[in-house]
């Protein structure tokens, strides 16, 4: 057994102490300092004397449980397979040891096993709302792995043995904590781990996006102990920083002997930073830490473990106004879950992102991100491979343009501890949706050549709109492009349009007018459209305060995992063709839902593909998709009771596989005639 040099002298110590009594009495004073040093958090000699313990007792399911849990705490994940594999082979695992087991092997990318060893735990805890996503773990896994091209990442030369996390942009360099670019030998060291306190650094950023000349950050606010991560408000020129409970180098412990995070302010003061105040909600009971501001310099996102939480810790945020900051709020269970949500980062473009062990993924901490819905996190997507890998993978940091930035991660191909990786993301989705119209009479024009120019001048690619007048082009986000529209017979124009802006899979709309250079020719007059008989409104809605009338309404279902329209699918939307080609002022309104199997983020992903897919049926038959919105809400809205972990026939599931198709007019009734014969 190898130990290490500080615990090293007392394990010999207490050897020899006990080599003239009992192998049991030495076994159980092993476990009580074992137990001892685990509650003190001192995991590494925790590990040490519980390891003697088993030397002389290996059958003591409670020393091989502890070992596994203490292996676990310091992100030892082979160790914590080795140590519940013994449980599982001798018949002494319990239904906690089997998920804590599934999630080592899963850390350890052991992606069959593990899912084996969840379908062995779903039969003991069927009710657990982790059962379902876990159990299908290879093809969410396959899932994640799908497009690994869509990032590049880099390992920083900074990176050192020890531990380098927690990276912030600071103007035009970046700030991060760790434990060894200090390189002083007596440095103190953390009994969690036997590492080094953090401390804060500062490095330039290469044009590759690497880091060079770390050098200590903000002096004056550097303690005894751990020190960061922070956040830089440029608005208001201040940070916010994470540090130690701790006052006049003395640390402060809870009730429950736990010492917590706190987040203290600085400001500027000349080339330095001094500490400017406390954030208020700071409490010895619970941990507040890993601030993120927002572009405003007036909304503080973090993370705490405050009572009244979903799990253990949880996403908060927090509002300043009239100078004071508002009572924390919680971001709910769509972001936070009965597990870890850690680190938060808000983008200038409002984007969320996250790490969480507890929305499923592919091991250890995972980072997510959210976009807001009218101003709320209703759903979350995990970014997927390389970013995240079987290990811990946290602290993301995006630059303004939302394009490149640096995450943080302990994975097996690392320099060290934690290691900070650069990263570029090479594709954003984002839409241009355009149509081409006639100047004077506003009618669309087909057969258009749209080209989409970017800042470097260079044709992207170029379209012909449609019969309707529509175009779209899908690209990337990142540049600034130009759109030239040319018709026989019209001036040209051109739109500028900045996708720099733009959150993932947003689509911008761009009217082109284009002038006629022949003579006008005498336009008929226009049929009224209060004579115009319309079908009777089956009920009414509301858009932004403004009435709707339901005309129509239409369930269109889909095979599970499929996004195509199916035949019967297509009969309805030609049905649709006809009454909108015959009322040109009416609208449809696509809602597209799937049923709760698989993760709320793929589900949330698959419903948007299916609402897609009925728009572009419609839109590639000539209905200009000014006239069709659409929307995909996941597993949001159940017609059933059919939610997670709830067992359902497969012909309960399929009703919530489905797309509401709503025939609207926007307006009160205007005109009540005889109902159409258009009836699905």
């Amino acid at each position: 057994m190898i130990l290490s040099g500080t615990y090293k002298k007392g394990i010999l110590i207490l050897a020899l102490l006990l080599a003239l009594v009992s192998a049991g009495y030495s076994q159980k004073m092993a476990v009580r300092l074992g137990d001892s040093n685990f509650r003190e958090f001192n995991f590494i000699a925790a590990i040490e004397y519980y390891e003697y313990a088993f030397e002389r007792d290996s059958a003591d399911s409670y020393v091989i449980r502890k070992l596994a849990e203490a292996n676990n705490n310091i992100g030892k994940s082979e160790q914590v397979e080795k140590w519940l594999s013994i449980l599982v082979r001798k018949g002494s695992a319990e239904a906690t040891d089997l998920y804590q087991y599934a999630q080592a092997l899963k850390s350890n990318g052991k992606y069959a096993e593990a899912e084996k060893v969840m379908s062995d735990y779903a039969v003991l805890k069927p009710d657990d709302a982790r059962t379902l996503m876990e159990v299908s773990m290879l093809e969410y896994i396959q899932f994640l792995m799908r497009d690994s091209s869509k990032y590049v990442i880099m390992n920083a030369s900074t990176n050192t043995k020890g531990s380098d996390m927690g990276p912030a942009y600071y103007k035009n360099e970046l700030v991060f904590s760790s434990t060894s670019l200090s390189g002083t030998v007596t440095k103190r060291t953390y009994g969690w781990n036997e590492l080094p306190y953090l401390d804060m650094y500062v490095a330039q950023i290469a044009s590759n996006g690497d880091l060079r000349f770390p050098k200590p950050f903000a002096p004056k606010l550097k303690t005894n102990f751990h020190d960061g991560p922070m956040t830089y408000d440029e608005k208001n020129d201040r940070i916010f920083y994470t540090i130690n409970n701790a006052t006049k180098g003395r640390i402060l412990k809870s009730k429950g002997g736990v010492t917590n995070l706190k987040i203290n302010f600085a400001k500027r003061v000349e080339d330095d930073w001094e500490y400017d105040g406390s954030f208020r909600f700071n409490n010895e009971e619970y941990s507040v830490g890993h601030p993120s501001i927002d572009s405003t310099g007036n909304v503080l996102y973090f993370a705490s473990d405050m009572p009244g939480g979903y799990g253990g810790t949880d996403i908060y945020f927090s509002i300043y106004s009239e100078s004071r900051w508002s009572t924390p709020y919680n971001l709910g269970p769509k972001v936070n879950s009965e597990a870890n949500e850690l680190f938060p980062f808000i983008s200038n473009e409002g984007v969320l992102y996250f790490a969480s062990n507890g929305h499923g993924g592919m091991g250890g901490l995972d980072i997510f991100f959210s976009v807001p819905e009218n101003g709320v996190f209703d759903a979350i997507e995990n970014m997927g491979y390389p970013v995240n890998s079987p290990r811990d993978d946290f602290a993301l940091v995006l630059d303004k343009f939302g394009m490149q930035g640096y995450f943080t991660s302990n994975r097996t191909t690392g320099k060290g501890d934690d290691d900070i990786y650069y990263m570029k993301i090479t594709r954003v989705p984002v839409v241009i949706r355009g149509l081409i119209r006639d100047r004077i009479t506003e009618e669309p024009l087909s057969s258009a050549e749209v080209s989409l120019i970017n800042s470097a001048g260079q044709v992207v690619s170029t379209s012909l709109s449609r019969a309707n007048g529509a175009f779209e082009f899908e690209l990337n986000k990142g540049e600034d492009y130009s759109l030239l529209a040319r018709k026989e017979m019209y001036s040209e124009d051109k739109k500028t349009v900045s996708t720099m802006g733009l959150r993932p899979n947003q689509e911008v709309f761009v009217e082109i007018y284009l002038e006629s250079t022949v003579p006008e020719a005498p336009v008929a007059e226009e049929v009224s459209k209060s004579s115009v008989d319309y079908p009777e409104p089956l009920k009414m809605e509301e858009e932004n305060g403004e009435p709707i009338q339901v005309l129509e309404l239409e369930y269109i279902n889909y095979d599970l995992d499929k996004w195509d329209i199916r035949n019967d699918a297509a009969e309805i939307l030609d049905r649709l063709l006809a009454i909108m080609i015959e009322y040109p002022d009416l609208e449809i309104r696509l809602e597209s839902h799937t049923d709760s199997r698989g993760g709320d983020d793929y589900n949330l992903l698959l419903s948007k593909r299916r609402a897609r897919s009925a728009f572009e049926y419609l839109i590639d038959r000539g209905i200009d998709p000014a006239r069709v919105q659409y929307e995909g809400y996941g597993e949001t809205r159940l017609l059933n009771r059919c939610a997670n972990d709830v067992e359902c026939t497969e012909e309960e599931h399929e009703v919530n596989r489905r797309t509401i198709v709503k025939v609207v007019r926007k307006g009160e009734v205007r005109k009540r005639g005889q109902r159409g014969i258009f009836y699905f």
